[in-house]
């Protein structure tokens, strides 16, 4: 019996270092696809790309018609997380939240829900009109603004 008690609390160390491990702002994810492409909604046809490099998203602020595509393109030898604003909720835009990561909604929040690694996209298309700003989830300090007619 006492075998059993060990490799319980065994397993709930390994989970909860785990978890630790995984949420260190400003690290490496571990969970790091190349590309990413979840955008099951219908947009206009317009797309814009935004890009992340070592000094941050470029452009920092873009406006866009609503319905429009916005592509984040890591060209960064990090792996960049976009995600609404707050960090670490991601709630700002409307329906999203960290929390619908891995959920079926996760297809129509303004997050990507994982690192993408360098030469990766993911992209989103806007149907909400307003300012709504962003940030990397793995390096806090990127952030950016993207305002929709």
């Amino acid at each position: 019996m006492s075998k059993n008690i060990y490799i319980i609390i065994g397993g709930v160390i390994i989970i909860v270092l785990g978890g630790f491990l995984f949420f260190q702002p400003g690290e490496e994810s571990e969970q790091s696809n190349p590309e990413v492409s979840v955008s099951p909604l219908v947009g206009n046809g317009e797309s814009i790309t935004v890009t992340y490099t070592s000094s941050g998203y470029e452009p920092k602020e873009v406006t866009i018609s609503q319905g429009t595509e916005v592509i984040f393109k890591n060209e960064n030898t990090l792996s960049m997380w976009p995600a609404t604003a707050i960090h670490p909720t991601h709630t700002i835009y409307p329906g999203s939240s960290i929390l619908k990561c891995g959920e079926p909604e996760q297809v129509r929040i303004f997050d990507s829900c994982q690192g993408i690694a360098q030469q990766g996209n993911w992209s989103f298309i806007f149907k909400e009109q307003g300012t709504w700003g962003y940030h990397d989830h793995l390096q806090t300090r990127f952030t950016g603004k993207i305002i929709v007619e």
